[in-house]
């Protein structure tokens, strides 16, 4: 949950007719209980983390009390040649050696699922979509200095833009000086204009854009490359690596084949490029605004995708983490992803329906974490509606009202928005009294439910720790044997 200005306090009213709505949208899958897996060599609140837990979540498989489990992050810029059985360039940061941990994560995909645990790999996650550049000058300091995150120009750039350089990783607005990332560590989603399956992809999107606002693709704004903003002569190179055009390869394709060798049951495309909606946006300088330019990049991705898995694994699911405002469709006011969901729902029904209804729909999980009651900066979705169980289930409301099939999500521990360290007393964690709110309010409306992060830590007494949070949302979507088992305690290695 970013800026949303001035945002029209539009209150959705969660009516006896949205929830028969909901169920109504229910998919063909399975109901499912999920949680993220951070597969990194870097650290989790100072802890070393990333095989170790993944074994042993596989050796408990069957009586964890979830069926299934996202592993994140891979790198959008991903190369992978099928059959090389290695994670050299995926980005995983599981290990730096051999096969970069493979093997490792094959044997225990294969010990998860024959236990009934569906593993997916998750390309994106925050780092893997932010353009720090970018994000500073028109995301969080693109709509005047009474900004939620403008603190941090501030604080690291003396006020003023300008002072947001590579030096501070552009006033640290991707990542705070703490957790000792370099520009190296960020990356965007390409669009790999070399690649057969992308310019199908392209001609799709074109066919059905709006005519007021024809797709604008960007050939310059190339992973690994010097790029020049127009608007401001400032070069910066983009994130990412470029190693899939000297390759000639499609990262998008690279996933379905890398998910079919390693056994994966589906793939998730976890995309918060906010910085594009920023800078592409369309309307008046005061706003509001329009973000079709970045409608139409989602929607090329996941059809390249799409079509891979037609034609290379077509019994892979697909599954997206969708913003908690990606569906609601009064006015957008900037800083977020307000209403991509929307709009590719009217535009283009095909990408979210095969994620979301059939045999490859692996789910539009809703982010409906991260978010704050700050009254400042309008954060509240609506007058009186404030409180975390009130604003998940507007925003769930929102996706029934838009005829898109979605589920829940949870934060287990401290969240990341506002900024612990700047803004905790707007912050929104998952309480006990929350969790309980929402299990009981809201998930009984929705047909599956997923959290964020399996082996995160509660870090308050008052807070929902993993396996409260898996046991309580099993018990609703499920209740069978599973929602009895806990997640395993991993000491720091």
């Amino acid at each position: 949950a970013e800026y949303m200005g001035k945002t029209a306090m539009h209150r959705l009213t969660c009516t006896a007719a949205l929830v028969l709505l909901a169920a109504a949208l229910a998919s063909a899958q399975k109901p499912f209980i999920g949680g993220y897996v951070l597969l990194s060599k870097v650290s989790r609140n100072g802890e070393i983390v990333g095989l170790p837990e993944l074994q042993a979540l596989a050796d408990q498989a069957a009586t964890l009390p979830v069926t299934r489990i996202w592993l994140s992050f891979v790198a959008p810029t991903l190369v992978y040649e099928p059959g090389s059985f290695s994670l050299q360039y995926a980005r995983l940061n599981v290990s730096n050696t051999g096969d970069y941990g493979f093997a490792a994560i094959r044997s225990a995909i294969l010990k998860l699922q024959g236990a009934g645990v569906e593993v997916f790999l998750s390309m994106g996650g925050w780092n893997y979509n932010c353009f720090p550049y970018m994000y500073a000058r028109y995301s969080v300091g693109g709509y005047g200095t009474d900004t939620p995150n403008y603190w941090k120009i501030q604080q690291y750039g003396g006020g003023s833009l300008d002072g947001c350089t590579e030096k501070n990783q552009y006033c640290y607005v991707c990542e705070p000086p703490s957790e000792n990332t370099s520009l190296v560590d960020f990356q965007i989603f390409p669009e790999p204009f070399h690649s057969d399956t992308w310019k199908q992809a392209m001609a799709y999107v074109a066919a059905n854009a709006s005519s007021t606002y024809p797709p604008i693709w960007n050939t310059d704004l190339v992973p690994g490359n010097l790029w020049t903003d127009n608007r401001t002569g400032i070069q910066t190179i983009v994130p990412g690596s470029p190693y899939y055009i000297e390759q000639g390869r499609d990262p998008y394709a690279d996933f379905v084949y890398l998910a079919k060798d390693l056994g994966a049951a589906g793939i998730d495309i976890d995309y918060e490029e906010m910085w594009h909606a920023d800078y592409f946006k369309y309307g008046p300088s005061g706003g509001p605004w329009v973000l079709p330019q970045t409608v139409y990049k989602y929607a090329a991705i996941v059809y390249d995708v799409m079509l891979n898995v037609k034609a290379i694994y077509p019994t892979l699911k697909v599954s997206t983490a969708a913003g908690a405002a990606g569906a609601w469709s009064t006015n957008w006011w900037g800083g977020n992803l307000k209403g991509l969901w929307y709009f590719a729902k009217q535009w283009y029904s095909e990408v979210i329906d095969f994620m979301s209804t059939g045999d490859n729909a692996g789910g539009i999980n809703v982010m409906t974490y991260d978010l704050s009651d700050n009254p400042e900066f309008h954060e509240c979705p609506a007058d009186g509606i404030c409180a975390l169980d009130q604003q998940v289930q507007f925003y769930m409301a929102t996706y029934a009202n838009a005829s898109i099939p979605a589920n829940v999500g949870y934060e287990v521990g401290v969240p990341a928005y506002p900024a612990p360290d700047h803004d905790p007393t707007h912050q929104l964690p998952l309480t006990h009294d929350m969790l309980k709110s929402i299990s009981l309010n809201v998930q009984p409306s929705y047909q599956s439910g997923f959290f964020w992060e399996l082996f995160k830590p509660a870090n308050a007494s008052g807070n929902a720790d993993p396996t409260q949070v898996a046991q309580t949302i099993c018990t609703i979507v499920l209740n069978n044997n599973r929602c009895s088992g806990t997640i395993p305690n991993v000491t720091a290695h």
